[in-house]
């Protein structure tokens, strides 16, 4: 339950990261990251993340398919594995941990060795209620998400939403 990637993704056409739990060695300099959903059906999901370094907005495209762990009982997919991008080092293999599906996804993300497993991100959909993590995720995610002891707020109240095409406008 609270585990439908689908369901989880489909609440909004852009999320915000909001949290990690995990250091920001390559990505430290990147503020106000926001994920645009361009095409999403039960199978997989097309997105771009756009983000902003030193004041200038750059964007990443990532195609993804769903895909459901094995071994448990259940009957839709619980994550994704998104597409190589430019950056080689960049994650790629997702689950969603929880949702509320309304304001908010966990995400365990697995491509990090040195987390074992526990590396999170905590997304929040566009727009958000304020910069406060939503209280229906805060406990899953301090249950979830707390081990490392690490909780950087990477959302900010001056993120603007980048002005976005959408293909259908192109």
């Amino acid at each position: 339950e609270h585990q439908d990637v689908y369901k989880a993704f489909n609440i909004s056409t852009g999320f915000w990261l909001h949290t990690q739990n995990f250091n920001r060695e390559k990505t430290g300099g990147r503020r106000c990251t926001y994920f645009q959903i361009q095409d999403i059906n039960r199978y997989g999901m097309n997105y771009t993340s756009y983000y902003l370094i030193n004041n200038t907005r750059h964007n990443m495209t990532y195609y993804s398919k769903f895909n459901r762990t094995s071994g448990v009982g259940r009957n839709e997919s619980n994550g994704f594995y998104a597409s190589n991008t430019s950056e080689i080092w960049h994650p790629r293999d997702y689950r969603v941990i929880y949702s509320d599906y309304n304001s908010c996804v966990i995400l365990r993300v697995y491509d990090f060795p040195r987390m074992n497993g526990y590396a999170c991100m905590l997304l929040v959909s566009d727009p958000p209620a304020n910069t406060s993590m939503p209280s229906k995720c805060e406990p899953a995610y301090t249950m979830a998400c707390n081990v490392t002891c690490i909780k950087e707020q990477i959302y900010e109240k001056n993120c603007s939403k980048p002005e976005v095409v959408s293909e259908s406008e192109a």
